[in-house]
């Protein structure tokens, strides 16, 4: 059984400015594990976790067919203690449509992963900005996205399906 997470990735200048904040974080902590993965910005709307690879290739081509593209707007910075900094986005229709219709499909083939918790109304979306830290980390983190961040509105762009550990992108769809 692998994990597999789908994701939302998002125009160019969104991307560009999450990604300095990766990068600023990276460097500054030593805590580079975004980075050395190549894991882009983006916000993961279903993990889960099967056998048939094949299956879940295939939905996610029926799935990208229909999906459109939308706006996510990030207001703020969030922080699953101490482990992970990340920006927080508005939890709009877009975002909780998208989660359903998505592991609604998944789910035929494929069990929740990651304690169900990127299920409809157990999910906290959020685009990670770095993992793995620890309190002295965080607080570095913190201080550095602090100074950075101001709310602004991404468009999502993409829909990706990759393997989730190690990261390994397998599809990459354009959403209309």
């Amino acid at each position: 059984m692998l994990d597999y997470a789908v994701a939302l990735e998002f125009d160019k200048e969104s991307r560009d400015k999450i990604q300095e904040m990766i990068d600023e974080i990276a460097a500054a902590t030593g805590r580079d594990y975004m980075k050395k993965a190549g894991i882009p910005p983006h916000v993961t709307v279903s993990m889960v976790i099967s056998d048939d690879e094949e299956s879940v290739l295939s939905d996610m081509e029926d799935i990208s067919k229909t999906l459109k593209s939308g706006n996510v707007v990030f207001t703020n910075i969030g922080v699953f203690n101490p482990q992970v900094i990340y920006l927080g986005p508005v939890v709009n229709e877009y975002l909780q449509e998208t989660c359903k219709l998505v592991n609604g499909r998944l789910l035929k083939h494929a069990e929740a992963g990651n304690n169900g918790y990127y299920l409809p109304n157990q999910w906290v979306p959020h685009s990670a900005l770095a993992v793995e830290l620890d309190a002295e980390t965080l607080k570095e983190a913190f201080a550095i996205v602090q100074a950075k961040f101001i709310p602004f509105e991404a468009t999502a762009e993409r829909i990706i399906l990759a393997r989730a550990f190690p990261y390994e992108e397998i599809g990459s769809w354009k959403l209309n």
